[in-house]
């Protein structure tokens, strides 16, 4: 039999010591991290797999193939409705009555020939809001009171009032709706009554 000695026992302590601080250590900062990772991993494998099963539409393709798709029918109704709007201000040009246009500030963006017509003994028609000019500068106050009513309101114009000619004048305006509260601008007839 063998027998130890206080040296061989002291140092086989500190060796068990050493191997059992070294396993906690091993244990604490590799073996719990790595165990505790491989768990988190799997979560993770999860939610990109539900991830990846949102992105591709119902069809099969993914969502940038259905994105790049709306945008090419979003092309082609652009144009579409560019076209659409020139063929109606075409039309509107010739018209054999007196029209223009207004933002949904008043500021006028549009005029047609019979319009121009019109107002070349006062003015030459130019965007924005010189249109007011025509109206005699007594009435001026109240009819752009009137006009800022119709554009706040959504509602028709529908204004009576005297020219800088001393000629009586008449606004038709009907807005151009997307909401009952909400608008694009007016498309308004001007036509004039005779002298005051």
């Amino acid at each position: 039999m063998y027998s130890l000695d206080a040296e061989t026992i002291s140092y086989a302590s500190a060796v068990a010591g050493v191997v059992t601080s070294v396993g906690i250590f091993v244990w604490k900062k590799l073996v719990k991290p790595t165990i505790k990772f491989l768990g988190e991993y799997e979560n993770l494998k999860e939610a990109i797999e539900t991830i990846r099963s949102e992105v591709v539409t119902n069809g099969g393709d993914s969502i940038k193939d259905a994105v790049n798709c709306l945008r090419v029918t979003c092309k082609g109704i652009e144009k579409s409705q560019i076209v659409l709007d020139q063929r109606s201000k075409a039309s509107l040009h010739y018209h054999d009555r007196a029209l223009f246009e207004i933002d949904k500030f008043g500021g006028m963006s549009w005029w047609n020939e019979k319009f121009e017509g019109l107002t070349e003994e006062n003015t030459v028609p130019t965007k924005g809001f010189d249109w007011v000019a025509m109206v005699d500068e007594e009435k001026r106050e109240e009819f752009v009171k009137e006009v800022t009513s119709c554009l706040e309101m959504c509602r028709k114009i529908d204004i009576e009032t005297i020219s800088i000619n001393n000629e009586i004048i008449h606004f038709v305006g009907y807005p151009y709706r997307i909401t009952d509260k909400d608008h694009e601008g007016f498309l308004i007839h001007l036509y004039k009554r005779g002298l005051k």
